[in-house]
């Protein structure tokens, strides 16, 4: 064997695994350039996929703002046609900066209202759209571009424009202390061996030691208030003309008379320390105050106009044909009033010649409360309202403070209980034209009787009947419940009515 030949057989292996190598080198190159095709098609898809998915998002974003265009203040004053328009418009401002798109805006968006009232109490707003991404790999993907396509819906009320009728109870059974402190105190004060349980009422009258409400100072002295000066005094003594103060000083008795209750909580931190005792109808006052500012806020809040009209009950006097009084004389925008607007309620109690007798000329059995002349006065009153959609056409809310209960003839007997039925259909009438009635009901407490045999058998039994009455007379809302609430001794007045004038407003709407 030659040497050739032998090298030649000791190259033959390598020469095989050289073969070998070069042989798989080509199939990976092969399996490779099969692998590429997929890859940039996933890679070109996933770029143009993601542009999509952008156009998509700042469309999406150009129809939110579309259609809350068609439900905002200004546009829920409009006409749907014009809030239609308006979120159009909207719309493709939005999108016409944008590139890399078909789209088409004549076609585009569409736009649907529905709405529920006259101009719009609540209003529905959809905004759809349809587009084409325009893609970088169409030649790839096999597609110049790929769709998108979008919707969205807001969804809005309007508030109406309001008239407010606040009718208040000032009537003598709201004579009661607003706190617990102020019950007991008023007790203890006039506690003595023919009332051993005292009054809680701060009765208003012109002979109150004919109904055993003796008003003494700390020294047990009965207290004398000459009406000439406006003067209190201790008595030392009287005789048939004339008064004695222990500080010596004289004056006329036809001119004056013995302290009463009332008097007592307006003085009762001069007589034994303390703080003077506030009235359900100091509160009362104060919560008309303040339901001024209250209403102010949430008339500019709403873009609307609310107007409020203040008017008391309690019974008819001789000179007026009936319970109610007019305390402002016209319906006024609340931006237009003040606190200063509402008066003293105290100044405006009856000065009682005795139990059951208003003057010595009248006497009316204490029936003091006159439910069913009342809303029938409110009712001749009270104008028919509008839908709410201008300040020229206002909706109507009357608003009764009460402690709920009448004092009235029902047929031929005194009725001294609930609303009765011939009220509750009084209530029946006004809600069926279309006024709404809110009630804020100052609690009737048993205790507040405790002494008082006469309220204890004809009252006491029945002060459960009050608030599913006062509920009963109440409009509805759209929940199923009432525009009621219910306030009682310890608790604000005041809140209590902003916190049902709140409720009121969330619960209106416009109608046809």
């Amino acid at each position: 064997m030659t040497i050739t030949a032998r090298l030649s057989r000791l190259a033959a292996p390598g020469r095989r695994l050289l073969r070998g190598r070069l042989g798989r080198r080509g199939n990976v190159t092969i399996l490779f350039a099969f692998a590429i095709v997929p890859l940039i098609f996933a890679v070109g898809f996933a770029i143009d996929y993601g542009r999509a998915l952008q156009l998509r998002t700042r469309m999406n974003a150009a129809a939110d703002a579309a259609a809350l265009a068609a439900v905002n203040v200004a546009a829920m004053r409009q006409s749907d046609s014009a809030a239609a328009a308006a979120a159009r418009a909207m719309f493709n401002a939005q999108v016409s900066g944008l590139s890399g798109m078909v789209y088409d805006s004549a076609a585009n968006p569409t736009v649907a209202v529905t709405s529920s009232g006259s101009l719009t109490t609540g209003r529905s707003v959809t905004v759809s759209y349809k587009a084409a991404s325009i893609n970088l790999f169409g030649g790839i993907l096999g597609a110049t571009t790929l769709p998108i396509a979008g919707s969205v819906t807001a969804d809005a009320t309007v508030a109406p424009n309001i008239n407010f009728y606040l009718l208040m109870d000032i009537s003598p059974s709201m004579l009661l202390p607003s706190t617990s402190t102020g019950l007991t105190a008023i007790r203890s004060a006039t506690s003595n061996s023919s009332l051993p349980n005292g009054c809680a009422f701060a009765c208003h009258t012109l002979n109150p030691h004919t109904d055993a409400i003796y008003v003494r100072n700390a020294a047990g002295k009965d207290m004398w208030l000459d009406l000439a000066s406006g003067n209190a005094c201790p008595v030392s003594s009287t005789d048939s003309t004339r008064v004695y103060c222990t500080s010596g000083t004289v004056y006329t008795k036809a001119n004056g008379q013995y302290a009463d209750s009332y008097w007592l909580t307006r003085n009762y931190a001069a007589l034994y320390g303390g703080s003077n005792i506030t009235l359900r109808i100091d509160e009362e006052e104060t919560a008309a105050q303040n339901l001024i500012p209250v209403a102010i806020t949430a008339a500019r809040n709403n873009q609307v106009t609310y107007r409020l009209q203040l008017f008391t009950f309690d019974w008819t006097h001789p000179s007026a044909s009936g319970p109610v009084r007019t305390i402002t004389s016209s319906m006024t925008d609340v931006s237009q009033m003040a606190s200063y607007d509402v008066p003293n309620f105290y100044n405006m109690q009856d000065n009682w010649y005795r139990n059951n007798c208003p003057t010595s000329s009248l006497c009316n059995n204490d029936q003091g409360t006159e439910v069913h002349n009342a809303l029938t006065q409110m009712n001749t009153t009270m104008p028919n309202p509008g839908d709410g959609s201008s300040s020229a056409t206002p909706q109507g809310v009357l608003f009764i403070i009460t402690d709920g209960l009448s004092d009235e003839l029902y047929g031929s007997s005194r009725w001294n209980r609930e609303f009765n039925a011939q009220n509750l259909a009084d209530c029946t009438t006004i809600k069926n034209r279309g006024i709404r009635i809110a009630i804020l009901y100052t609690e009737y407490l048993p205790e507040s009787l405790t002494g008082d045999a006469w309220s204890q058998s004809n009252v006491a039994p029945y002060l459960s009947n009050v608030e599913p009455a006062l509920q009963s007379c109440a409009s509805a809302r759209p929940d199923g419940t009432t525009l009621y609430y219910k306030v009682t001794t310890d608790q604000s007045i005041s809140d209590a009515l902003a916190a049902l004038f709140a409720l009121t407003v969330q619960t209106a709407r416009l109608a046809r």
